[in-house]
């Protein structure tokens, strides 16, 4: 059970928020505020009722987004109110192969930054050798730069592993954005991660 969640849980329910407000507020069911209301206290003091998750995967379609150059725009205008509210000082933003790519584009247009892009290793086949992810050379090089990574989805976080401890090696990444981030991580090798939206569970026990 995530922990950010339960005590959200009894801060609402401390404010005096009804079930249906709480079910509102955290974007659950009746069913599941109630249950959370009930027991959040209670599973917060126990661990042993921790979910784990090492072997759960969620599927993630975002064809309707992707699908529409107008979408998309909409989604980069988010990420870039996102920017500047951070106040963060950049030269590039570095779109991660492939889904990253699109978003990085227009994050970059509306911004006047350079773009660079990131093609991880997993897209890369050459027989017999050791693979490693490679900077386009199409795009802005990055060396001695400020950096921002923008991909679409994080699960495990090792694709945006790699690409950070490369860019490292040539550059200063400030931040990580990414449209769902499943893996619930606040930094990826010391490199802080905003989501659009973060993906949990809730662990509701049918009695």
């Amino acid at each position: 059970m995530n922990k950010e969640l339960l005590k959200k849980v009894i801060e609402l329910k401390s404010n005096g928020l009804t079930i249906g407000e709480i079910a509102e507020e955290l974007n659950v069911s009746m069913e599941t505020a109630r249950y959370l209301v009930l027991n959040a206290e209670k599973l917060l003091k126990e661990e042993e009722k921790a979910i784990k998750l090492e072997n759960v995967d969620i599927f993630i379609d975002w064809k309707n987004i992707g699908s529409s150059a107008n979408r998309l725009k909409y989604i980069s205008s988010i990420i870039v109110d996102i920017l500047k509210s951070r106040n963060i000082e950049f030269d590039t933003v570095v779109g991660v192969s492939t889904s990253g790519v699109p978003i990085a584009t227009l994050v970059a247009s509306e911004l006047g930054k350079e773009l660079t892009i990131y093609i991880p290793k997993k897209h890369i086949s050459e027989e017999g050798k050791k693979i490693t992810g490679s900077i386009s050379q199409n795009f802005s090089a990055v060396n001695y730069k400020r950096a921002v990574i923008i991909d679409d989805v994080v699960t495990s976080g090792s694709t945006l592993k790699e690409c950070i401890k490369q860019l490292k090696e040539v550059c200063s990444p400030k931040l990580v954005v990414v449209l769902i981030d499943k893996s619930g991580l606040d930094e990826i090798e010391g490199v802080p991660l905003i989501p659009l939206i973060r993906i949990g569970a809730v662990n509701v026990e049918q009695k």
